[in-house]
């Protein structure tokens, strides 16, 4: 495997934790703080998403 492979494989497998973290998970966080984490982590899922879809289509 290619390290870019493994790099791309990486950044799959942070998407699917993230996309695990539930609302429960977030409540265990101050609540000043929820919101914040919150926009953050969807922020991410939605660039990681882009990116592994860019990498797929280029790929295929």
């Amino acid at each position: 495997m290619k390290k870019q492979d493994e790099g791309m494989t990486h950044l799959v497998n942070l998407l699917e934790d993230l996309e695990k973290i539930s609302l429960q998970d977030i409540s265990q966080i101050p609540l000043s703080q929820q919101h914040i984490l919150a926009e953050k982590i969807e922020s991410l899922q939605d660039e990681l998403k882009v990116l592994v879809n860019k990498e797929k289509s280029s790929t295929h």
